[in-house]
């Protein structure tokens, strides 16, 4: 018998990353995801940002994954927004896409964003994050630039390394 940590170099877990959050804003640890983070309340509604992240095979398109998810919440009009993105130097590849939802009877836009770290495996296992911004339809002047810059501050830092 040998003992075996977790993570290790055969099954390395989800790599760390960074995102900017407005300094009045709370982090919470939800119940489905990594970590999630709430504005003040405004009319009787918080603003937030999920992350969720997860090792998934490759033949889970970011794309898919994205659409899959906000149909899965019930949505109907499910808006791209912009070209998905293939991978750069600047970038992770990505898709991003916006939804309208009735929530507990108001109007809730959801941006959805998955994307995905650069730690495939040699079986091709990735970590995928997924980054679900939610602000009323009514105020999404005001709360989508921010959800949008926060999103866009998303980076992963590091691939996770095996304890020794």
């Amino acid at each position: 018998m040998r003992n075996v940590g977790w993570p290790n170099s055969v099954s390395p877990g989800i790599g760390a990353f960074r995102i900017d959050v407005p300094a009045e804003w709370t982090a919470i640890e939800p119940a489905a995801g990594l970590i999630a983070f709430l504005a003040p309340p405004s009319d009787n509604f918080r603003v937030n940002l999920v992350v969720f992240g997860e090792r998934l095979p490759p033949d889970k398109e970011l794309v898919a994954l994205a659409e899959e998810a906000l149909l899965g919440a019930g949505a109907t009009d499910i808006e791209a927004l912009g070209p998905d993105g293939g991978q750069s130097e600047e970038h992770l590849p990505s898709a991003i896409r916006r939804a309208d939802l009735l929530v507990e009877g108001r109007m809730v836009r959801h941006l959805m964003v998955t994307t995905e770290g650069a730690d495939r495996s040699v079986t091709g296992v990735h970590s995928v994050y997924a980054l679900v911004g939610s602000c009323l339809t009514e105020r999404a002047e005001i709360d989508e630039p921010v959800l949008t810059e926060m999103i866009s501050s998303f980076t992963v830092t590091a691939a996770p390394s095996p304890p020794r």
